[in-house]
Parts: structure tokens; C-alpha cells; sequence
């Protein structure tokens, strides 16, 4: 009996002791967390803003999703591309400095979407509210259009997390994408600058809208002769005809034109009605008239028999302008 009592007295002490133990060692633990938190923790420009370390991507940390596309309002996401326009610009000055812009993927045109790019080793974007810069596998700035927060990995791996501001410092950023574009330009192959071969893109018909009339060309038995314009006739002719590219249906173009049935004129003080017909192969009003100048005269060649008709034959003296 009495070495039962024993073996209970000893179960208990030791129980004791390990609860004990437990107590002390969370006691550290939770000691630990409060000294990593108070050395890990830092305020930034807008005082709210937490730094973790170390760091490999914030990609992960972004929403894949995105919230704005190109029909959304401009005004729903203007700004949020400010910080890394400045990046942009940057890196882009740096192309043009080393003239090594025609080995990158630059879209520098296209509104609220640019980008740089090479390969993939570098990439500087702004589209439509998200924008992002990456270095390799690792995405080291990027601004959450959901939640308006900048997520940055700074040169030594520190992560910032912090509320948009469009005066978010971006020194660290440009001098990270600075870096890469210096090792980029010391590996570029001499083809990646050479100037590419231009081939002729081959063009079909696609639709016809409005075909456009066949014009003769101009009769060899012509001559140049002063005009003097006056009006267009009421009637014209217009035409439209959509093309694609071939092979890449998407790629089209519009082709088109206008012109008037006759232009009333004066030619050696006779006026008569010119029709446009016999002008040659002019298919574009703005080629013709866009030749007068402010006094409304200029030199057109037109048909001989034309003028013998319409002109020689009305003057009271007759000669011929040709």
C-alpha cells in the first residue's frame, strides 16, 4: 500500500514539473515573438506599413484577378501606375542611352498599357490599373488594384507592405531594374540589335462594302493647262472595301475613297463642267483638291479632245491652251 502512495506521489510531482515547464516555455516563446515583432516592424511614408524578412516574390501576395480591363472607365484606376511610370522612364531613358531599345519588347503607345520587357529576365508593366515589375522568377513591386496596397521587395530581400501612395519612393526599385539592365546589355547578342527584315504583308479581300468604280487612266494625247476651280457637282461616287492581312485574318484595314462626278472650272476665261472621269486614275477627292492652292487655281493635265470641245471651241479668239 505504501509504495502505491509512492508511485501516485512521484506521477504527480512529475506532472507537475512538466506543466511547469510548459508554462516556462511559452512563456519564451511568446517572449521571442514580441522581440521579432518589435525589431521586424518599421513605419514608412504613410506610417502604417510592416517589413518582413527575408523575401523571395510578391507575387503570391497580389490577386491574380484583375479588377479594371480596357473597358472600364480610365478614371476607376488613374494613378495607381504612377509609382512605376517612374520605373518606366527610367529603364526606358537607359534603352535609348545604350541604344539596345531594339532587343527589348517596349509598348510605350498604347495609353493606360506599356511595358518593357526581355525575355524572361526583365519586365516593367502598367495595364489598365495593375502594374508590376520582375526580375527573373522574382516579382520585387507590384500595387493590388482590389485593395489599393503596394507590395515591395527591396535589394536586400525585405518585404514592405504599405497603403497606394503615388509619392511611394521608388529609388530602391529603379536601381534594382537599373542593375538588370546593365547585366542584360552585357550579354546581347549583336543579331538581337540588328535591324529586322521588313517582309511585305500580303493583303486579301475581305469584304466589299461599297465597291469601288473603275477609272481609265489618263489618254496619252493630253496637256497640262492652268484651272481655275469653282465648284464640286452634287452628285459623287463613294467607295469602301475592308482587307485582311493574309494568313492573320485579325490584322485589317480600311480602304476608301470619294469623289465628285464633275468640278465646275475655268480654263482661259471659258467655264465648263469637268468631269472627273477622264482625270485619270484618281480615286480620292483630297488628291485632287488638295492640290489647289489658296487661289484656286493649279496645273491639271486633261484629255486634248476635252479641251477642243469644251474650251477652243467658246473662246472668242480661239487658242488653244495646250
Amino acid at each position: 500500500m505504501t509504495s502505491i502512495i509512492r508511485t501516485i506521489e512521484t506521477t504527480v510531482a512529475i506532472g507537475i514539473i512538466v506543466f511547469s515547464l510548459s508554462i516556462l516555455a511559452m512563456s519564451v516563446i511568446d517572449g521571442l515573438i514580441a522581440i521579432i515583432n518589435l525589431v521586424g516592424s518599421t513605419d514608412t511614408i504613410t506610417g502604417a506599413s510592416m517589413l518582413f524578412t527575408p523575401s523571395f516574390t510578391v507575387a503570391n501576395l497580389v490577386r491574380t484577378d484583375r479588377r479594371y480591363s480596357e473597358t472600364d472607365r480610365g478614371r476607376n484606376f488613374a494613378g495607381l501606375h504612377t509609382p512605376v511610370y517612374r520605373v518606366f522612364n527610367s529603364a526606358l531613358k537607359q534603352l535609348l542611352q545604350h541604344r539596345i531599345t531594339r532587343a527589348f519588347d517596349v509598348v510605350d503607345n498604347r495609353g493606360f498599357h506599356k511595358h518593357i520587357g526581355y525575355k524572361s529576365v526583365l519586365s516593367v508593366s502598367i495595364s489598365h490599373g495593375y502594374s508590376a515589375v520582375s526580375i527573373g522568377a522574382r516579382q520585387i513591386f507590384a500595387v493590388d488594384e482590389w485593395d489599393r496596397t503596394i507590395y515591395h521587395i527591396d535589394s536586400v530581400g525585405r518585404l514592405t507592405v504599405t497603403p497606394y501612395t503615388q509619392g511611394y519612393d521608388m529609388t530602391d526599385v529603379i536601381a534594382q531594374v537599373s542593375d538588370a539592365i546593365d547585366v542584360i546589355r552585357e550579354h546581347i547578342k549583336p543579331s538581337e540589335l540588328a535591324t529586322p527584315s521588313v517582309q511585305p504583308t500580303q493583303w486579301r479581300l475581305s469584304k466589299v462594302i461599297d465597291d469601288r468604280p473603275t477609272l481609265k487612266p489618263l489618254v496619252a494625247q493630253s496637256s497640262d493647262v492652268v484651272v481655275k476651280f469653282l465648284q464640286c457637282s452634287k452628285n459623287r461616287t463613294s467607295w469602301k472595301v475592308l482587307w485582311h492581312e493574309d494568313g492573320n485574318p485579325l490584322n485589317t484595314r480600311m480602304e476608301s475613297g470619294m469623289w465628285h462626278s464633275a468640278y465646275k472650272v475655268e480654263i482661259c476665261g471659258v467655264v465648263a463642267w469637268l468631269p472627273h472621269s477622264i482625270l485619270g486614275e484618281i480615286y480620292d477627292i483630297y488628291a485632287l483638291l488638295g492640290r489647289w492652292t489658296g487661289s484656286n487655281t493649279i496645273s491639271l493635265r486633261i484629255p486634248n479632245w476635252w479641251l477642243e470641245k469644251n474650251i477652243a471651241s467658246k473662246m472668242v479668239h480661239p487658242e488653244l491652251p495646250f
